[in-house]
């Protein structure tokens, strides 16, 4: 998904709960997880190529970096941990096929009536991500070549079947309907980790950029 809408989503979820400088931190780790050394071998940094469980396994460790960067202090690393689980988590909703599963299940819902944890679609066998192809997935988004480029692309390739954009597909509005909620379940999610690990206040308050206003 484009930065200006991985930007958008992030403060649409959490302005107001975390500070303008918590949040700023938070956003740039969100579109630093898309610089160039990211897109190639790292496919659960995206969930492309089908690459879930390793996706899920890569939140998973994040969530436990958060906690322990907390709990010794390093308030800025456990901010950008959070960015970078939620800029996974949105390329999960532009990248795969979930919106389209759930849509077979709810046809006739608008994009604000998407649930982002379905289980039904999240486990379905029929889910999946397009695959990264390296440098020509690039060249395929360039204008001039886009067209001639985009009709040559493997039926399986991420370029024909993302949603990062509202060209790329008409479902565009679901998959960041859906990746702006994940956004907030996921710190809902954090929230109950600090009950379970009786983290402090005074932390979650720096982490939340707001330890001045006590």
């Amino acid at each position: 998904m484009k930065s200006k809408y991985h930007i958008e989503m992030t403060r649409d979820a959490l302005e107001g709960i975390f500070s303008d400088k918590a949040l700023q931190t938070i956003i740039r780790a969100n579109i630093w997880q898309d610089r160039p050394q990211n897109q190639f071998s790292r496919d659960y940094i995206h969930f492309d190529g089908s690459a879930f469980e390793a996706g899920y396994a890569y939140i998973a460790h994040q969530k436990q970096a958060i906690l322990s960067f907390l709990n010794s202090g390093k308030i800025k690393p456990a901010q950008k941990a959070f960015g970078q689980i939620i800029h996974t988590w949105q390329d999960f909703y532009s990248h795969s096929n979930y919106v389209q599963l759930w849509l077979k299940q709810h046809p006739e819902t608008i994009p604000d009536e998407i649930e982002p944890a379905d289980p039904s679609s999240l486990n379905s066998p029929e889910l999946f991500s397009g695959v990264n192809y390296g440098l020509i997935e690039f060249i395929a988004m360039l204008p001039l070549l886009s067209k001639w480029v985009y009709e040559r692309m493997p039926d399986d390739s991420h370029a024909k079947n993302n949603m990062d954009d509202p060209l790329a597909n008409p479902l565009f509005p679901y998959a960041i309907a859906a990746a702006t909620k994940r956004t907030r379940l996921v710190w809902r999610e954090l929230q109950v980790k600090f009950k379970e690990y009786h983290l402090p206040q005074p932390l979650i308050d720096q982490f939340l950029g707001r330890e001045n206003n006590n």
